[in-house]
């Protein structure tokens, strides 16, 4: 049963969404004033995305109907990245961004029953961008048209709540983007924090004593599993670290100790702390038995300065790592006591970022249940 007021309708009595402008490629430019748009202008779950390093300017003639207004809702109607088709995105300055093909924009034709704040989260419904999808034409790359993001079935508020529904839901967003600023600039910060303490440039208050370079092979011990992918499961008892940077689970154990984990195949060879009982895939490494050093230290020292895995991995599909390369991996190491208050610091700025990440984690699952209530009407809100 439809909530009072609402009705199921297609859009194509509200809105007509219009055709890009094919701009000549022998036009673009690095500078200019005018920025031509492209699908790489939209979040996967909607809004506008900054290029930065792939800008496109336009110097040649610029029809004046193909200039954007700020607040102008545009969808994109090529699939260049997963999710895309659909998405539905604001343009943020008057007079810069270009409507180029591949983008729809929407003109609405009937003010007095549609809001285009409401059609944004319209757009951006899973649930919508689904059908979308499933009703798009192309075979590697999928595409569709004006005339079908239009005759998606919607349910449809009176005004004054598509406005109220669209204004709770930007209150989300705004702070989704405010903790992801805060998670941004923590991650800034801690990268800082690396670079000043793992290379000494920065000691902590009270430490004076020498740093000592030493082979990592000559300060822990280096292993690898015995078994295979095969002897992990889906509920085993205890921890498989896979030759990637896959976790999986396994019925039996091989180790029980403090370590650091280090994929032997992968393209970034990202290192993992652990202590408890795990077993490895045969191609993954175990650093333990920590001698004269501290194993939390050396985990953040491995991962800041794993360029040295980077730089001799073998292979060109697949790169992987030898136990060699563990071994002569030189490390800058300062006293015991000051690797352990280094490895504090760092484990404190990983902590906030953990519980940013699950705050960001918990506001997406929130808006996301959200927006289900609200676009369905289960939930409903008190217009003034």
């Amino acid at each position: 049963m439809l909530p009072e007021g609402w009705k199921e309708t297609t859009l194509e009595k509200y809105i007509h969404v219009k055709h890009g402008y094919a701009f000549k490629g022998e036009y673009f430019s690095n500078s200019g004033k005018y920025i031509v748009l492209t699908p790489g202008n939209f979040f996967e779950t909607g809004g506008f995305k900054e290029q930065k390093d792939k800008i496109k300017y336009y110097s040649g003639e610029i029809p004046k109907e193909y200039i954007l207004k700020k607040g102008d809702c545009i969808l994109a109607m090529t699939e260049q990245g997963a999710g895309l088709l659909g998405s539905a995105a604001f343009i943020p300055n008057d007079d810069k961004f270009l409507h180029n093909q591949r983008i729809g924009l929407i003109e609405i034709t009937d003010p007095n029953s549609v809001s285009s704040d409401f059609l944004y989260w319209l757009y951006n419904d899973p649930k919508n961008r689904l059908i979308i999808s499933n009703e798009a034409g192309g075979t590697k790359v999928k595409h569709t048209s004006p005339k079908k993001l239009v005759d998606i079935s919607i349910l449809l508020p009176p005004l004054s709540e598509q406005k109220k529904i669209a204004a709770i839901l930007s209150t989300w967003d705004r702070a989704i983007e405010e903790t992801e600023k805060l998670l941004a600039n923590s991650q800034q910060q801690k990268k800082a924090l690396m670079q000043q303490l793992l290379t000494g440039k920065k000691r902590l208050p009270g430490f004076t004593g020498e740093w000592k370079t030493k082979y990592l092979g000559d300060i822990a011990d280096i292993q690898t599993g015995s078994s295979n992918r095969q002897d992990s499961l889906t509920n085993g008892e205890y921890t498989f670290f896979d030759r990637s940077e896959d976790i999986r689970t396994s019925n039996r154990y091989l180790f029980d100790c403090e370590a650091v984990i280090v994929p032997g195949e992968g393209q970034d060879f990202v290192p993992k702390y652990f202590v408890g009982k795990f077993d490895l895939h045969q191609r993954t490494y175990a650093i333990s038995c920590f001698q004269a050093c501290d194993g939390k230290f050396i985990f953040y020292t491995v991962g800041y300065h794993r360029s040295h895995f980077l730089s001799q991995a073998v292979g060109s599909t697949v790169k992987s790592l030898r136990l060699p390369m563990f071994q002569k991996m030189p490390l800058k190491l300062p006293p015991l006591s000051e690797q352990r208050a280094i490895a504090a610091v760092l484990t404190t700025a990983d902590e906030k970022l953990a519980a940013l990440e699950s705050d960001l984690s918990r506001l997406c699952q929130e808006k996301k249940a959200l927006m289900q209530q609200l676009l369905t009407g289960k939930r409903r809100v008190k217009v003034d």
